[in-house]
């Protein structure tokens, strides 16, 4: 989706960071994209109990809060 490309490509930007959008091959599920970002945190030793983990289907992309990068 390119809208959403352009809108996570502005709130990268606002945050320097950097949007690296993948090849449309992989934009199929995002259970890779949830994989990596699970990954991330793990190596840098977050985790979250079980009991304190939800699912939102309406959680935003800006809302997100990224304690794993420095």
């Amino acid at each position: 989706n390119h809208r959403l490309q352009e809108m996570l490509r502005t709130m990268c930007r606002a945050r320097g960071a950097e949007l690296c959008p993948t090849d449309d091959r992989y934009c199929i599920d995002n259970g890779a994209m949830i994989a990596q970002a699970g990954w991330e945190m793990l190596r840098v030793g977050q985790v979250t109990e079980l009991s304190q983990s939800g699912i939102t289907q309406r959680y935003r992309t800006d809302e997100v809060e990224v304690t794993w990068r420095d």
